[in-house]
C-alpha cells in the first residue's frame, strides 16, 4: 500500500466537486490523502477469507507520517525498510506509524469476521478537502462469504 498526500489547487477548504485540478508538487498545505493513489470511496478494499494469513507492505512515500490503524484485528511487524525483524523481536499492534520513506511489513490472521476500516489516525487525513464525510486515506477489510 502506497501512502500519499497532495495538495489539489482551486478549491476551497471543505468543498469537493467533480472536475480536473492542478496539483501543487511543492505545497506542504495537503488537502487530499490517498492510498495507492486513491482517496476513499474509491480506494480498493482488501478482499479476504476467515483463516487467511495476510500480509501487507505500507510504503511512505509523502512528507507526514501516517499512524495507519487496523480495526478489529491485531498484526506483527515483520520487517521494516524491507529488513526482516527476527520472530522473537516482532511487535504486536494495531496502529503503526509510518514515517515519510519508510516501509514496514505488516502480518496477521484474518480471524475476524465482518467489514472493518483500515485508515490513518489523524482525523483529516480521512477526509477530502477537510469535508465532513470519511474519504481520504481510508480502506476496507471486507470477508468473503
Amino acid at each position: 500500500m502506497m501512502l500519499h498526500e497532495f495538495h489539489a489547487k482551486g478549491l476551497d477548504k471543505g468543498i469537493v466537486r467533480p472536475g480536473s485540478y492542478s496539483l501543487d508538487p511543492l505545497s506542504d498545505m495537503f488537502n487530499f490523502f490517498t492510498i495507492n493513489g486513491r482517496c476513499y470511496p474509491f480506494t480498493t478494499p482488501l478482499p479476504v477469507a476467515s483463516g487467511d494469513r495476510v500480509k501487507l507492505r505500507l510504503a511512505n512515500v509523502g512528507m507526514n507520517a501516517h499512524p495507519m490503524h487496523l480495526h478489529g484485528h491485531q498484526f506483527v511487524i515483520s520487517a521494516s525498510d524491507r529488513n526482516t525483524i527476527a520472530l522473537a523481536n516482532r511487535l504486536t499492534k494495531n496502529t503503526i506509524p509510518v514515517a515519510s520513506g519508510e516501509t514496514f511489513d505488516i502480518e496477521g490472521f484474518a480471524n475476524n469476521p465482518g467489514i472493518w476500516p483500515f485508515h490513518c489516525h489523524i482525523p483529516h487525513h480521512v477526509a477530502n478537502n477537510f469535508t465532513d464525510s470519511t474519504g481520504g486515506m481510508f480502506t476496507t477489510v471486507i470477508y468473503k462469504r
